[in-house]
């Protein structure tokens, strides 16, 4: 993921001598102002901001508006689902599977959303709350063309806590939940530790310790506590396991949304489907065991997997 100053390079323009900020998207917060990014093509790769750092940088163009001026652009679609996860679970494929339809806007973990609830949570009355939220949220949802007609956003790990606001934003939204088994995500993280199961790298979870050196440890505290989270909120959750990848999303979340796939589309997100989720140039092959479990992992996290199983199962039936 790009760092906040890689996100703001760019040739400045001024905000006044635009018409209009159709094309420009929401990239980040600095104090009292909204940072927006020129991006007139669609955002097609797995994060966000990979999307902008692809940009050629002769194309690049930053324009910066005050925060308390905000409206929301028209036209924009309303979006169709919220995509919360405990990361390492298949959101990013199921993020890169919709973007194969055209008719499909995705913006997968878009940093203005964080840099929203970072201060929504430091400064609820300045934030705006909900009505704010909902005007940036609609900034990212802006309809390039009649195709368009669905609007996802994939959210970061650590949002699952700020449901209550994006519910508010968006009460009619539906939420998706992706999880797996604590022991395949520790293993994940194990290879290559994501930001949040780093202490200290994310504000919101500042609440998690550390015992000296024990990384796996702090990694099964902020898995149980996405877990108990999304236990909390479970009635406003559809739950999805990593097993039901891919074929869920043609079977049942697809058709929820109004949509059928051709057998062309079929056929192109199956392809998708068999390479890695991060990188469309190498063939996906199923994880490697945990190298090691952790006693904090099993007390806490792994019941709190089994509760959502047990919900997720009895939902089925």
């Amino acid at each position: 993921m790009l760092n906040e100053r890689q996100l703001l390079r760019g040739q400045p323009v001024a905000a006044d001598a635009l018409t209009s900020l159709r094309h420009w998207f929401p990239v980040t917060l600095q104090g009292r102002e909204i940072v927006w990014r020129h991006v007139p093509d669609r955002f097609t790769a797995s994060f966000f901001a990979d999307t902008l750092q692809q940009q050629d940088p002769a194309q690049r163009y930053i324009c910066r508006t005050e925060f308390d001026r905000l409206t929301s652009l028209e036209p924009a679609l309303m979006p169709s689902a919220f995509i919360f996860h405990t990361s390492r679970c298949g959101s990013t494929l199921l993020a890169q599977l919709l973007t194969t339809l055209p008719c499909c806007i995705v913006m997968s973990e878009p940093p203005i959303i964080d840099a929203f609830l970072h201060l929504h949570q430091a400064e609820p009355e300045a934030s705006g709350g909900s009505v704010r939220l909902r005007q940036l949220i609609l900034a990212l949802g802006q309809q390039r063309s009649p195709k368009e007609s669905h609007f996802f956003i994939k959210l970061d790990s650590w949002h699952i806590q700020f449901l209550p606001i994006l519910r508010a934003a968006f009460p009619d939204t539906p939420c998706w939940f992706l999880y797996r088994e604590p022991d395949a995500i520790l293993a994940s993280h194990q290879r290559q530790r994501g930001p949040q199961m780093v202490p200290g790298m994310i504000a919101t979870l500042a609440a998690e310790t550390l015992e000296e050196g024990d990384l796996d440890g702090y990694c099964a505290k902020v898995l149980a506590g996405f877990f108990e989270a999304a236990l909390a909120h479970v009635e406003h959750l559809q739950l999805i396991n990593y097993r039901q990848l891919p074929d869920i999303l043609w079977q049942d979340l697809l058709p929820r949304q109004g949509l059928d796939c051709t057998s062309e589309q079929l056929d192109r997100i199956r392809q998708r489907a068999s390479f890695h989720a991060k990188d469309q140039s190498i063939r996906f092959n199923a994880d490697a065991p945990p190298i090691s479990s952790h006693p904090v992992l099993q007390q806490r996290a792994a019941p709190l997997y089994a509760q959502l199983e047990q919900r997720r199962i009895h939902t089925l039936a």
